[in-house]
């Protein structure tokens, strides 16, 4: 080996050692966040678990800088690749935190899933100025990491020093990593949350667990709960547990589904959307309504099948359309489906409307606004080009308000209105109004556009023959709860799951219900009021008719990680360690446990579909 190549492979070393420190630096950012006991005894605890985590990930993230200096020991390649690739592993990490403090879960599938699924400039809309600051935040991080090898690089090209420090770094690791784990395994034992918590804060985490061996050694060892162990997935998917039977009917109505991006329960009234105002007032109107979970992937699944968004996976590996899609196939319905931002992110076209043909997969502009406008030209088309002899449904989804987006020269009616949404400050704001007022703007301009889709209805004499469903996917947070949750995708609150609803036929009454209901509940309601459906409601749905009082005490909701178990003042949130218990607001409750109908109930729930459940049937 010649000595050049040596002092890289000693330079290399201290390049890991600097991204371990510099790892560690950044993630101080997700305990921040993160609200976890800091005991001294636990702060020591975090050390070893930091130490031990980010070397093992950087050696292995490193590894190609090493393959690379010992092809090519050429000092001037070697060392700006280095840099710039550690500034590009320190950069993701960065932005990771910045995830975390915004939703409360690391990048994962899900979330790669939306960046690189073709539709990201669509999903995720960001002013000019925050790509500016993220570029001069990357330039700085390249410029730290170039100082830190700059120095490393000439500590080495003076030669090996008298006392190496390779043998205590291996030793404090090494250390580190078995007080890490094996204080981990106890914990786990034992279910110690507060220690099991600081590990589910890292990216790519992993701690070692020894149950199965410490019960064969005699040790007692605390199960986990029942809910954590039934969440696999099942092996085959029983939906519906048996086909439908449903009765052919002469008069069978048009249906129209409009749904929000991100519209909250609270954001609706005669300023906020007069137009749906002024429409509620031939409509049923529910003031209690959620959602079946805090992301849109969940939001539209709950609302078109009627079960949890758990069985999401298994749906979409089978490609599997709702029952409801299904009874409208058979009765040969034209089905327009005019999303704004494109069908396939998430992946409707390979779920709900799997196997249609000729499907709008996107819309036409730049901006959500523009998609929005896009959206209610085509369904204005649709209707003078449907066939009046056969019934239509229609599904209208606006994205706006996901995007707080609006064109430039709408006449606002809040102010003062943000002029801009920088989610690298959000953690950091003082003053939501302007944010706020915003996000409201964005609601009454798409209000402007369902007012039109509306009056477009009513000119061609629909409503006489139609059921009007208006509602949004899930709600949107502002800090609310002030332990700083923003958006939604985060908790389980009212403020990311309640949304507006309202449900208009030429055969119901005018009225505002406040029990409680769901997402879960639209389908039953369609298909048991209007398709003559008599097969059992258990069959296809975990819902019950909207117009049913009482027995909603248990909502099974779930989001792109974990899952809750949603009481009117209990979430239980479903993690790897086992349940969070907390209170409506989102602050824990200490001894609190959950009941054992309510544990049984979310079971069913969550295994009912896939023929593993009470409810089987010969």
């Amino acid at each position: 080996m010649t000595n050049t190549r040596r002092q890289l492979g000693r330079w290399w070393g201290w390049l890991v050692l600097t991204t371990v420190a510099l790892a560690c630096l950044v993630s101080v950012r997700y305990y921040a966040a993160a609200d976890l006991d800091s005991s001294p005894l636990l702060l020591l605890f975090r050390g070893a678990m930091l130490s031990s985590h980010f070397t093992l990930l950087s050696l292995l993230l490193l590894l190609p800088v090493l393959l690379l200096l010992l092809l090519l020991s050429r000092p001037k390649l070697v060392i700006p690749v280095g840099v710039l690739y550690v500034a590009l592993i320190l950069a993701a990490l960065l932005i990771d935190t910045q995830v975390y403090h915004l939703y409360r879960f690391h990048i994962n599938a899900g979330v790669m899933n939306l960046l690189f699924g073709g539709a990201a400039r669509e999903t995720f809309v960001f002013p000019p100025d925050m790509y500016l600051e993220a570029a001069l935040i990357f330039l700085g991080i390249v410029a730290v990491v170039a100082v830190c090898a700059g120095l490393a690089w000439r500590y080495v090209r003076k030669g090996p020093p008298r006392r190496s420090i390779r043998g205590p770094a291996i030793l404090f690791v090494t250390v580190a990593t078995l007080v890490f784990h094996g204080v981990h395994i106890w914990a786990d034992a034992v279910a110690n949350k507060s220690i099991v918590r600081q590990t589910e804060v890292l990216p790519f985490r992993y701690a070692a667990t020894a149950k199965r061996m410490l019960r064969r050694l005699g040790f007692e060892v605390r199960s986990g709960s029942t809910l954590v162990a039934a969440s696999h997935k099942g092996s085959g998917l029983a939906y519906p547990l048996r086909p439908l039977t449903c009765e052919a009917s002469q008069s069978t109505p048009n249906v129209i589904f409009i749904v929000v991006d991100s519209w909250r329960f609270d954001a609706i009234g005669p300023k906020i959307t007069p137009n749906l105002h002024k429409f509620a007032q031939r409509a049923v109107r529910f003031e209690n309504h959620f959602s079946g979970g805090n992301a849109t992937r969940i939001g539209i699944f709950s609302l078109f099948y009627g079960i949890p968004g758990t069985y999401w996976h298994r749906i979409l590996a089978e490609r599997r359309r709702p029952v409801f899609i299904e009874e409208l196939l058979k009765r040969d319905y034209e089905i327009a489906v005019l999303r704004s931002a494109p069908l396939y992110s998430p992946e409707f076209d390979r779920t709900i409307f799997a196997g249609l043909p000729n499907l709008r997969m996107r819309s036409e502009g730049h901006r959500p606004y523009e998609w929005d406008r896009s959206l209610t030209n085509d369904f204005r088309a649709f209707l003078e080009q449907r066939d009046p002899e056969r019934p239509f449904f229609a599904f209208l989804f606006y994205d706006s308000p996901h995007s707080f987006d609006m064109p430039p020269d709408y006449p606002v009616p809040f102010k003062p209105n943000g002029k801009r949404v920088n989610y690298l400050e959000l953690h950091q704001l003082k003053d939501v109004r302007p944010f706020y007022n915003r996000y409201l703007n964005s609601v009454h301009y798409v209000d402007s556009l369902m007012g039109e889709a509306l009056e477009l209805i009513d000119s061609h004499g629909l409503l006489e023959s139609s059921i009007v469903l208006i509602t949004g996917d899930h709600g949107q947070e502002f800090n609310d709860t002030k332990k700083g949750y923003w958006g939604h995708s985060s908790n389980f609150t009212r403020y990311q799951t309640g949304v507006p609803f309202m449900l208009y036929a030429p055969d119901l009454e005018p009225r505002v219900l406040r029990h409680r209901t769901s997402h879960f509940d639209v389908v039953p309601t369609i298909l048991q009021r209007y398709f003559a459906c008599s097969s059992p409601v258990e069959d296809y749905s975990v819902g019950r008719s909207l117009f049913r009082e009482g027995g909603r005490d248990v909502l099974l909701m779930s989001e792109y990680a974990d899952f809750a178990i949603v009481q009117p003042q209990l979430i239980a949130v479903v993690r790897e360690h086992g349940l969070d218990l907390v209170d409506a607001n989102y602050s824990e409750l200490e001894g609190a446990s959950l009941a054992p109908h309510v544990i049984s109930i979310a079971l069913e729930h969550k295994r009912r579909f896939y023929g593993i459940g009470p409810l089987d049937r010969e």
